[in-house]
């Protein structure tokens, strides 16, 4: 086994099913895609929830292949609910995404969220070994830092926050603002997507914890160490969406002879389905030439759907949806097709393929990896529509943009998207086709890690000795 990485994070690469006869399903997620290739560089263990509930022990499971291990961390039902569905999801998620009216404050979901936490930090202890880089990911873990810099000062951590970072003034809603603040700035390196989170940060750290703070260099001090934060987003890797695909029979029927708006969402309240159906049903309401020759191809994949928001907010978005195919549709043509429903990474690239534009309308986005995505799956330029509050859109300059909050300009950017001239397009496409193969995923993992660990055969201890103390003459 090659390398000396640990990765932690909520979900891994792999989904466990069963317990007498084990199954194990490839994982598909954002987080995923971002941070497999850099385990598989450097090779490592990645330490997640591998999906399954349990009330009793039973074996965990460890996937081993040659590029990197998989182990497994389990979670009892009552660890689910608070820590996962009660906190990280009923609080530090609308937090973020400047939702706090949907906020629900517990004391014990918090406690719950600490102690599966320090159960993560078990569960790491063990795996780390000399010179180990320990790479945490998410607003899930972010009390695991602490944790193991309580047991393993010397431990060299680096820690990544996939989703917007907010305001101070909305960040301390929650109780446990301090704890937070102080368990991520456990870890040596931080990582956010864009300055505007990068700054929200500091600005939280300098108010709540009243640390010196330095701006222009991303430095702040704690506890005798010096932390460094950084704004780097995450690029993907082009070659994974240039492959052939087969094509999907209930697709072409569905689409066949018109213009293809593509959605792919999670039926999250934060992604503005809502509001771009509204969108979508204004563009048709003023332009009705449009009539049976475009349709939106809604990707609308469940998440969550045991809790009450989430299963409430569904049901809205395919009651929209019904409600504007029967004022719009006839027998013969519908104007939205949602899929409800998972899609494999081949079946995504065929969608990417086959839409004229991608239409994303979320309300905050901390980046939103399926524009890039779009854009590296094709071949003949496309047209995205992004919402302005989404991370890409400072990447995406080339995009048409969108307030997501606006049904006016929705309807309007839809519109421009059709009447656009072809060398125009063209023009567009290339810009973002540009940003998407330079700005990869080498480019993210070389910027937030480092050029000398993702380069170097021996990875983190080669620069760090024995127990991560910086060797002399070491480079940064």
């Amino acid at each position: 086994m090659r390398g000396n990485l640990l990765v932690v994070s909520n979900r891994g690469p792999y989904t466990i099913v069963g317990e007498e006869s084990i199954n194990y399903r490839p994982a598909v997620s954002g987080l995923v895609s971002a941070v497999l290739p850099a385990v598989k560089r450097l090779g490592g263990t990645w330490l997640a929830w591998g999906g399954r509930i349990s009330e009793k022990p039973i074996e965990v499971q460890t996937v081993i292949n040659d590029e990197f291990n998989f182990v497994e961390i389990l979670l009892s039902q009552e660890e689910m609910q608070g820590y996962y569905e009660g906190y990280a999801n009923g609080v530090l998620w609308p937090l973020c995404h400047l939702m706090p009216e949907k906020v629900k404050l517990s004391e014990k979901n918090y406690r719950v969220y600490w102690e599966v936490n320090q159960k993560f930090a078990q569960k790491a202890g063990p795996l780390l070994k000399p010179g180990t880089l320990l790479w945490i990911n998410d607003y899930h873990l972010a009390l695991m830092p602490y944790f193991i810099r309580q047991k393993y000062p010397w431990q060299k951590i680096a820690f990544f926050w996939h989703i917007p970072f907010p305001p101070v003034e909305i960040f301390t809603i929650q109780p446990g603002a301090l704890e937070i603040l102080r368990g991520i700035l456990s870890a040596d390196l931080i990582g956010f997507h864009i300055e505007d989170y990068k700054e929200n940060f500091l600005k939280s750290v300098e108010r709540v914890l009243k640390l010196p703070v330095n701006y222009e260099w991303g430095t702040v001090y704690f506890n005798g160490r010096e932390i460094r934060v950084k704004a780097v987003p995450i690029g993907i890797e082009p070659k994974y969406f240039q492959k052939e695909v087969p094509k999907i029979k209930e697709i072409e029927d569905v689409t066949a002879g018109q213009k293809v708006f593509l959605g792919v969402e999670r039926l999250d309240y934060t992604k503005g389905l809502k509001e771009k159906i509204k969108g979508f049903a204004r563009f048709l309401e003023k332009n009705p030439q449009f009539l049976g020759k475009v349709v939106l191809l809604q990707v609308a994949v469940p998440t969550r759907d045991n809790i009450d928001t989430y299963k409430n907010y569904a049901a809205e978005v395919f009651q929209e949806v019904q409600k504007v195919n029967v004022q719009f549709g006839n027998k013969e043509w519908k104007p939205i097709k949602i899929l409800n429903r998972n899609f494999t990474q081949e079946e995504l690239i065929y969608l990417y393929r086959i839409a004229d534009a991608l239409l994303i309308t979320s309300l905050e986005d901390g980046l939103n990896l399926v524009a890039k995505e779009y854009v590296a799956a094709r071949s003949k330029p496309g047209i995205v529509i992004l919402s302005k509050r989404t991370g890409v859109a400072r990447e995406f300059k080339a995009a048409l943009q969108v307030n997501p909050y606006s049904i006016e300009e929705i309807a309007e950017q839809i519109k421009n998207s059709l009447e656009i001239s072809g060398e125009e397009k063209q023009k567009l496409f290339y810009k973002l086709k540009e940003q998407v193969l330079l700005k990869n995923n080498n480019w993210w993992l070389e910027n937030f890690l480092g050029k000398e660990l993702f380069y170097s055969e021996n990875g983190f201890s080669k620069y760090y000795g024995k127990r991560g103390e910086k060797k002399v003459g070491a480079v940064d």
